[in-house]
């Protein structure tokens, strides 16, 4: 007979209910949006864009497959009369688990306000909010069942006596806090606290009364530079998720070695830096990373290896994460733009 594995029972079980974690990326950083709304438009530059994929436990069977692409950037700046500035941005995902063909899509819109309170330690605080649209569906037609034991094998031919599948649409809305600070121009920190669906709304693919779980998130990213002279940087990064009886936990390091820095008055010159980092998921996995800087471009991959409880299904093999970002600098005067750094 042909049974599920017991995994995707509980997964499933856990979707329905919404007892489950959210979405996550290995690269937590590479999402900021998705992290805290209160990252939008909060970067070096005047538009950014990135995608991400990942694709895991595809050694047990059908693969999780999570797509994001987004785009942000800061709005009526001209018009600011200080540097305090807002922000705008959309992200979508499509999040697809594999054999139970359990599909979320997610459609965000994000808006975010940055004061600068100013001193010599050049302190930020920026406020975002986040409102989208979900649409989750699932499909059990390619399952298999207990009701399909014949008393000797497994036949197809016999009637399924569950549901073939549902889906539900519903309004979410999330927001976060963002404080960005330096203490000397060696160090720079990004810490940002997250409220996510907030308003726990009803997601059940069955018109049960299952909602969304708010979640609570805390992210720290650190960028310190170990010398006038070094050419290198230590960038530890922590997240931590509680959602309902969930904790997600990730933390690391990146270790960035500069390899070439822009021409100040020239394009002579680009922007040129490698990355590599060793991160810990707790109770999950530990992963690997790395990353490769060229001008306005970034490349970065993850390799999870998998050390839970379900290592002797997944073979130690969790998932693979790529991501690719751009940050463009618009207008008059780019090479001074690009050399004012206010954020990490």
């Amino acid at each position: 007979m042909k049974t599920i594995k017991f995994f995707f029972l509980i997964f499933i079980a856990a979707g329905i209910n919404a007892s489950a974690q959210d979405r996550h990326y290995s690269q937590f950083y590479a999402a900021p949006l998705n992290a805290n709304p209160g990252n939008t438009g909060v970067f070096n530059g005047d538009i950014r864009a990135y995608t991400l994929y990942r694709m895991q436990w595809f050694t047990v069977t059908n693969p999780y497959k999570t797509f994001t692409i987004a785009l942000d950037g800061p709005i009526f700046k001209k018009k600011m009369r200080s540097d305090d500035f807002f922000a705008a941005g959309l992200e979508i995902t499509n999040d697809n688990v594999g054999s139970p063909r359990l599909k979320t899509n997610t459609f965000n819109g994000l808006i975010s306000y940055t004061k600068f309170i100013g001193g010599r330690q050049h302190h930020q605080i920026t406020l975002g909010y986040e409102i989208g649209y979900a649409i989750k569906s699932v499909s059990t037609g390619g399952l298999t069942w207990d009701s399909q034991w014949d008393g000797t094998s497994y036949n197809g031919a016999v009637g399924v006596n569950e549901g073939g599948g549902g889906g539900a649409g519903y309004l979410d809305m999330s927001t976060g806090l963002v404080w960005n600070f330096t203490t000397t121009h060696l160090f720079r920190s990004s810490l940002g606290f997250s409220f996510h669906h907030f308003t726990a709304p009803a997601n059940s693919i069955h018109g049960g009364p299952e909602r969304l779980i708010p979640k609570f998130g805390v992210q720290w990213n650190i960028g310190y530079h170990l010398s006038e002279t070094s050419n290198t940087t230590l960038m530890p990064s922590i997240i931590a998720y509680q959602q309902g009886t969930s904790l997600l936990l990730n933390g690391g390091c990146n270790v960035k070695y500069v390899l070439e820095e822009h021409s100040r008055y020239t394009n002579n010159q680009q922007d040129k830096a490698f990355y590599i980092g060793v991160f810990y998921r707790f109770r999950d996995a530990a992963y690997v990373t790395f990353r490769y800087d060229y001008d306005a471009f970034t490349f970065s991959a993850a390799y999870d290896v998998n050390i839970s409880g379900l290592t002797p299904a997944s073979k130690s093999v969790g998932g693979f994460e790529i991501a690719i970002q751009w940050k463009g600098i618009l207008g008059k005067n780019k090479l001074a733009k690009r050399s004012s750094v206010r954020f990490m």
